[in-house]
């Protein structure tokens, strides 16, 4: 189709051809128009016959083949690519963590917006199942509110480049940018404080195991443990509240909970996600890419968020060094305040309390949680049963994942007469 977005694949090594071009042949509305490797046989595999081949980021941008680019090269490769790319005006998908610091990201992730093009860092976890069940339940308030997280995550000793510290930045920024950016992910909350400890692989030099400690601004800490020293792979978090626990394992397609204030969750459950953990995920963020886009929307995942994932990153990383904690200047939302007004919906509605559930800080607790503005219009207590009409304004996932978490609690949620609903 004439209006298919075009997308170069930059990088067809094995995560390249077999993971994410098979998501753009999976999306509609998007078609492989480019694939871009230094050794020109692989790059020709990936393409079969239907899109350039091409052996150099220069070669792409000197003429008019694609409109986006999905990058997936080694680490120390990343932001010359992906800035190559946005001064050619190409719209960018870039493989996690987006770069080897937050530094060199901030400048890639501000010349996107200078040039208003789609940045999206490729965190395909957030896209998989078993974590976004996880994070719905924990939005719903199953577990109530969030005290404590824990992350583990494992592979065997690292090859080629991700070994290289230099190149790939070791194990931290393989896989702990995953961890990390899951964390900030559950919990919406400003980091201020990270802690670490790190040990080293004799024959590469890169960073064995790592535990560490991040602190955020409400007092909830999070705890992260990485190794490349198990021989085996695995992949788990657990998100522990006042009300219950939630436990989501990865590569085991499970999820373990138990409430003390969700009734279908009384008794330890388990839930298992009967589906390939891998490619659905894939095809999901290629998805969301293609449609931010194509509407002209922010990704769901951006440029803010590599930013925190890595600022948070370079301070384990000094912290180990230094072998002292090291404070954080962090802000959940600044992009926020420059992205422009797209997919944002109003609604007026009114949550009923009943008599048990009057003191509850229902509204403290939505403003908490959830990046929305609202305004009380009206409010009153009447024979034990308290209700309160407002306007809630900000993304429309957002209104309804609030309104799903306030009917978690008990409380009636109704549309009033008379809404708007916009976006």
């Amino acid at each position: 189709m004439a209006s298919d977005l075009r997308i170069a694949l930059i990088g067809c090594g094995s995560h390249g051809s077999t993971r994410l071009a098979p998501a753009v042949w999976h999306t509609d509305g998007v078609a492989l128009s480019a694939c871009v490797d230094v050794d020109a046989e692989t790059a020709r595999k990936t393409a079969h016959g239907v899109a350039e081949v091409l052996t150099s980021v220069q070669a792409l941008t000197a003429e008019s083949y694609a409109d986006a680019a999905v990058i997936a090269v080694p680490h120390d490769e990343l932001v010359p690519a992906t800035r190559a790319c946005i001064e050619a005006g190409l719209h960018v998908l870039v493989e996690k963590p987006a770069g080897l610091n937050a530094a060199e990201v901030t400048e890639v992730v501000e010349a996107a917006l200078a040039r208003d093009l789609t940045f999206m860092p490729a965190y395909c976890l957030r896209f998989n199942e078993v974590r976004t069940r996880a994070r719905n339940l924990v939005r719903r308030g199953v577990i109530g509110n969030i005290r404590t997280l824990a992350a583990a995550k494992g592979s065997p000793p690292l090859p080629g480049w991700l070994a290289d510290p230099a190149r790939g930045g070791g194990q931290l920024l393989f896989l702990g940018s995953h961890l990390v950016d899951q964390l900030l992910w559950l919990h919406r909350q400003s980091v201020v404080r990270a802690y670490a400890t790190m040990t080293f692989r004799d024959d590469t030099g890169s960073d064995e195991s790592i535990s560490g400690l991040i602190e955020f601004a409400d007092g909830v800490s999070a705890t992260i443990s990485l190794s490349q020293a198990a021989g085996v792979a695995y992949d788990h978090l657990e998100i522990t509240g006042d009300r219950g626990r939630i436990r989501s394992d990865w590569k085991n397609n499970r999820i373990d909970i138990e409430s003390a204030g969700a009734h279908e969750y009384r008794l330890p459950t388990v839930e298992f996600v009967q589906s390939d953990p891998m490619q659905p995920m894939y095809d999901a963020e290629m998805a969301e890419f293609a449609a931010a886009v194509h509407i002209g929307r922010p990704p769901s995942v951006d440029g803010h968020d590599a930013v925190r994932t890595l600022r948070v990153l370079d301070a384990l990383r000094e912290s180990a060094e230094r072998g002292s904690p090291v404070d954080i200047d962090d802000d959940v939302h600044p992009a926020s305040e420059r992205r422009p007004d797209h997919g944002l919906a109003r609604i007026r509605i009114q949550f009923t309390y009943p008599s048990d559930r009057i003191q509850e800080p229902i509204l403290y607790e939505i403003a908490r949680r959830f990046h929305l503005k609202f305004n009380v219009r009206r409010a009153d207590i009447d024979a034990g049963i308290g209700w309160v009409q407002l306007m809630l304004e900000g993304e429309r996932s957002e209104i309804e994942a609030a309104i799903e978490w306030v009917e978690a609690q008990g409380i009636r949620a109704d549309p009033v007469e008379g809404d708007i609903v916009s976006g």
